[in-house]
This record gives C-alpha cells, sequence and structure tokens, in this order.
C-alpha cells in the first residue's frame, strides 16, 4: 500500500496503538478503531485521483477517509489522555506533556 495517513503513522510511532498492559475494554476499542482505520487506508490507497478516471470523485473520497482516520488517531489519544486523568496522571509542563511525562498528581 502506498498511502500512508501522517497522524495515524506518527500515533503508532509513539504507542498510542499499544494496548498491552491496558484495561480488557479500553484494549478492545482500541483495536476497533485501528482496524477500522486499517480499512480506511486501503480506501484511500485505492482511491488515487492519479490511477482513477474521475479525479475529484477518488479526490473526494479519499478526502473523506482521511478525515475519518484522522479523527480516529484523535479519539484513541483521548481515551489515553482519559485514562492518565482517572489515575490520577498529569504532565509538569506542556513540554512535559509533549513528550508524555506524566507524573501522579
Amino acid at each position: 500500500m502506498s498511502y500512508k495517513n501522517e497522524a495515524y503513522e506518527k500515533a503508532l510511532r509513539a504507542g498510542e496503538f499499544n494496548t498491552l498492559g491496558l484495561p480488557l475494554n479500553m484494549a478492545s476499542e482500541i483495536k476497533r478503531y485501528e482496524r477500522a482505520i486499517i480499512g480506511l487506508l486501503h480506501v484511500a490507497d485505492a482511491m488515487d485521483p492519479d490511477n482513477l478516471t474521475n479525479r475529484e470523485d477518488a479526490a473526494a473520497e479519499r478526502g473523506f477517509a482521511e478525515e475519518s482516520i484522522n479523527n480516529m488517531v484523535v479519539s484513541v489519544g483521548e481515551l489515553h489522555a482519559k485514562r492518565k486523568e482517572e489515575r490520577g496522571l498529569v504532565a509538569q509542563t506542556r513540554h512535559d506533556a509533549m513528550r508524555g511525562l506524566e507524573v501522579a498528581a
């Protein structure tokens, strides 16, 4: 597959789709999001405007898939943020939050 989604790739590198050690319900939800994202990655790859006759429709469909993927990546990030909040973990600074360095409050 030649299509790559930057938000999903970044979340993968950050470990947001790693479900080890997560509560079962959260891990299951993240896995469902990832299955949906993988399906949409295939849609976006198939809708390559350079390889289809109707370029406008292909570009629009690829855009819809990309937007959905981005929304799901945000949802997974929100699940992790909610879990950290529930566990009482907070970042000391904005920079720490961006790097994922939280400590118990």
